[in-house]
């Protein structure tokens, strides 16, 4: 199972629903090709993830920190944090991917799995991300657990769930006894958290729109450099970059779902002209919006 195109609220929170509420746990296989733009947009959403490159090699970026994970590598993202994930090299990288809402290990309000370990780690600052390699033994384990939790979940055997979140119970006391301890520079990122956070829900509310970056800058209240600076750490590209993939990603929801014509997608997707949409389709999709639709519907 694959989420092809994120969709996301109006704060850039994944609106996903990931598991169900009696076992809210989901495991995907994401091949990056398949999704819209090549690549995981940056999102957040409250469940934990752990990730396994299981083919080519991932960028994954969390909060200001970017990482580059090979075949057999991975990454635990904690809940709240803005993260992507992009391919480097080849397009058909992919991994697996374990989306689990704290409820799962907390058992029940106010135990102490909840009280002790599963709030505590939600609200570390510093406690944003873990990189995992292959070659560390403990962090080899995890991985390990992570595609063992894969397989259970592809023959749901009876009882996989039980099997499945004590594997998870396992993973993340090892993440916990391995905790790194506080430092400066991780607090200074969660408060670049919070601006990123505000500039992707600027311009998810607002894509559709002529937007300035005195605008941006005065909705996340920074300054105008600083908010390029941080949102070009998080992202790799600058706010306008990721603004005109943000209205091409929405545009291919109009194509797919109604009968808007071409230059009324491309008006209502935020583009000065038709001309101008037509022409930033094709270098992204390598195809005109006409010709993307027509495939679709054939």
């Amino acid at each position: 199972m694959q989420v092809t195109n994120i969709p996301v609220d109006a704060r850039n929170r994944e609106s996903t629903r990931h598991g169900t509420h009696g076992f809210p746990m989901a495991v995907y296989n994401s091949i990056l090709s398949r999704n819209v733009l090549g690549y995981t947009r940056l999102h957040w959403h409250e469940e934990l993830q752990f990730c396994a490159v299981v083919q080519g090699t991932v960028t994954f970026s969390v909060n200001e920190a970017s990482c580059q994970l090979e075949t057999g590598d991975g990454i635990f993202i904690n809940s709240g944090y803005l993260h992507m994930a992009r391919p480097l090299g080849n397009p058909d990288a992919g991994y697996i991917c374990l989306d689990i809402h704290p409820r799962l290990l907390c058992g029940f309000p106010g135990s102490v799995l909840e009280q002790d370990y599963v709030l505590p780690a939600l609200s570390d600052p510093v406690l944003t991300a873990r990189p995992l390699y292959r070659k560390d033994p403990w962090q080899a384990d995890v991985l390990q657990k992570i595609r063992e939790i894969y397989q259970e979940s592809e023959t749901k055997r009876p009882g996989w769930e039980l099997l499945a979140t004590a594997r998870v119970y396992e993973i993340f006391a090892a993440i916990l006894c391995h905790h790194p301890s506080d430092d400066f520079r991780t607090r200074k990122w969660s408060r670049a958290n919070t601006v990123a956070q505000r500039i992707l829900s600027y311009l998810t509310a607002h894509y559709g729109e002529r937007i300035t970056l005195a605008q941006i800058a005065a909705y996340a209240s920074y300054t105008e450099s600083e908010c390029c600076r941080i949102f070009k750490r998080f992202t790799g590209e600058s706010i306008f970059a990721y603004l005109r993939e943000l209205r091409l990603e929405q545009s291919v929801r109009l194509l797919d779902s109604t009968d808007q014509s071409i230059s009324e997608i491309g008006e209502n997707c935020g583009f000065s002209s038709p001309s101008y949409y037509i022409e930033a389709f094709r270098q992204q999709f390598h195809c005109t919006p006409f010709q993307y639709r027509k495939k679709k519907r054939s």
